[in-house]
């Protein structure tokens, strides 16, 4: 705790809030982290020092695993089958557009085969930093790129959807008070996060610190232990700290190279959504699935920030988060395997 830099934490959390409280008042979709998002990357590309620690992070992820996790009933397990097609072709659509964004990046933006690789590699931000840079890529590229495309898929989906009509309005149970939950599934609802966080870390599962609390609070609501969910004071206040989160990525980066590097990040990410969008539209004729759901399960953006637009627009939040933690996980299982005997072989 005592490297924190409590200051620069509590300007992102202050622009954060001040920025989610005017995109609410502008009736900007998921305006809690668009906000905080904007707010905190104008600042960090002004210089402003603001930050958010990746414990704190975590720790806040863990209130949207929960979330994800009391969505899922008997009716969505029954539905997994139904899965099949969408996902096989989810497969597809990760070698069409990762293999699209690689050429691109290789040949238009002049990146080395390792650090275009990994940028087209459309897995998790952390994840696809950490292992490119085990391969020798750019960590600071890499983190450009990927941010870009999260924060892009982002602020697009949501306010595309919203203009187009896509979506309604938000279902009453979505808006929970916090007075409205009882201190029994409270105490619940903590026990989901603390113990779920701790067996994502202890087994290192992908996404861990929201993939765990999701599987127990899956299995509690499953269960039928509890029906509650966490309050929407509380999830705004995680959707701020992701949104602070994304933001301040941006901090100590020069405007040029940020400028170069995110306009090929941006490239990348209308290739990936280009895609999805097609993919989509195919799928939803050819299986039950609805063409919304579809475009935010194939969308490139992250699993924890995926998943909440699709809870903040009442689409189809399990198949979108489905969809999304199958992609991490063939992602971060494969993506180094195919580097080291495709990539690497060429390059020898």
């Amino acid at each position: 705790m005592g490297n924190f830099d409590f200051r620069a934490i509590g300007l992102a959390v202050v622009l954060g809030t001040i920025g989610g409280a005017i995109f609410k008042y502008l009736t900007v979709p998921l305006p809690w982290m668009l906000g905080a998002m904007c707010f905190t990357t104008i600042a960090a590309m002004s210089g402003v020092k603001v930050a958010m620690p990746r414990q704190l992070r975590n720790g806040f992820v863990t209130i949207l695993g929960v979330l994800l996790g009391s969505g899922f009933t008997p009716g969505v397990l029954g539905r997994m089958g139904e899965w099949v097609f969408t996902l096989a072709a989810l497969v597809l659509w990760v070698f069409v557009a990762g293999g699209i964004a690689y050429v691109y990046l290789r040949r238009v933006a002049k990146h080395d085969k390792t650090t275009a690789f990994f940028g087209a590699t459309p897995g998790g931000l952390a994840e696809m930093t950490l292992v490119g840079s085990q391969y020798g890529a750019d960590p600071r590229v890499l983190s450009l790129i990927h941010t870009v495309r999260v924060m892009a898929t982002v602020l697009i989906v949501p306010i595309w959807f919203r203009l187009e009509g896509l979506v309604g309005p938000l279902p009453a149970k979505a808006t929970i008070g916090i007075l409205e939950v009882a201190l029994r599934d409270y105490g619940i609802l903590a026990a989901c996060a603390v113990v779920g966080a701790y067996i994502g870390i202890k087994f290192r599962l992908p996404a861990g610190t929201m993939l765990g609390p999701m599987a127990v609070s899956m299995a509690v609501h499953l269960g039928g232990f509890s029906e509650a969910q966490p309050p929407y004071e509380i999830v705004a206040a995680a959707q701020v700290v992701l949104g602070c989160a994304i933001g301040q990525r941006f901090a100590g980066s020069k405007l040029s190279v940020i400028a170069r590097h995110a306009s090929h990040g941006f490239v990348v990410t209308m290739i990936m959504l280009g895609l999805a969008i097609l993919f989509a539209a195919i799928m939803s004729r050819v299986t039950p699935e609805s063409f919304e759901a579809l475009v935010l399960a194939y969308a490139p953006g992250g699993f924890a920030e995926m998943s909440l637009v699709a809870l903040a627009l009442s689409v189809d939040a399990a198949l979108v988060a489905a969809h999304h933690l199958f992609r991490i996980i063939f992602i971060i299982t494969l993506a180094p395997l195919i580097f080291r005997r495709g990539v690497m072989k060429s390059s020898t």
